[in-house]
């Protein structure tokens, strides 16, 4: 047995347990972070109706057959990274509870610090087959898609108000996704 299939063997072991296990379990930090975001405003939506808009979120992509143990712990990283990025930006409406936002974003970076401890140095996404897209890439783009609605609509309340909706059903499909692995 050659040392790449001994440790591919490993990581696949390791990551089988990985959201599962007591100190990687998420299911606590996603409703706390859910939460949290759902409080952060207390501004209607009805004006912002106006500005709504479908981000696209790639949920088949997601629920494809290739989603396996390890790779929902990459997509868990991933999704987790991508909102921090976007909460990170010092162009979040002073109406919202800073306070909370601090929370959130300290409750994501703890989170993304347990995934990292929890996926050990050097587990990588395992590609899909060519004729699959690729869940990490969908990700990506559509993170880039929220980016940049926020830009085009100059940060305003409303396109903060109604990505935050958005940001509220990417939590849940985390939700979802974890939980699934517990079973």
């Amino acid at each position: 047995m050659t040392s790449w299939t001994l440790l591919t063997i490993t990581l696949v072991l390791f990551c089988s347990s990985t959201l599962c296990s007591l100190g990687c379990d998420l299911t606590q930090g996603l409703q706390e972070d859910f939460s949290l975001l759902n409080q952060m405003s207390t501004f209607s939506l009805v004006p912002c109706w106006k500005d709504r808009t479908n981000f696209n979120f790639p949920k088949k992509v997601m629920e494809g057959s290739q989603l396996q143990r390890e790779n929902v712990t990459v997509i868990v990283h991933e999704m987790l990274q991508q909102i921090f990025t976007i909460f990170s930006l010092n162009a979040t409406p002073a109406a919202w509870n800073q306070t909370q936002l601090i929370q959130l974003l300290s409750g994501l970076d703890q989170q993304l610090e347990q995934l990292e401890s929890c996926l050990g140095q050097g587990i990588e996404w395992e590609e899909p087959s060519w004729e699959s897209e690729n869940p990490r890439l969908a990700l990506k783009s559509y993170f880039q898609g929220i980016r940049q609605y926020l830009q085009s609509k100059e940060y305003s309340h409303c396109a903060w108000e109604i990505m935050s909706v958005e940001i509220s059903r990417a939590f849940l499909f985390m939700s979802k996704i974890t939980r699934k692995l517990r079973h």
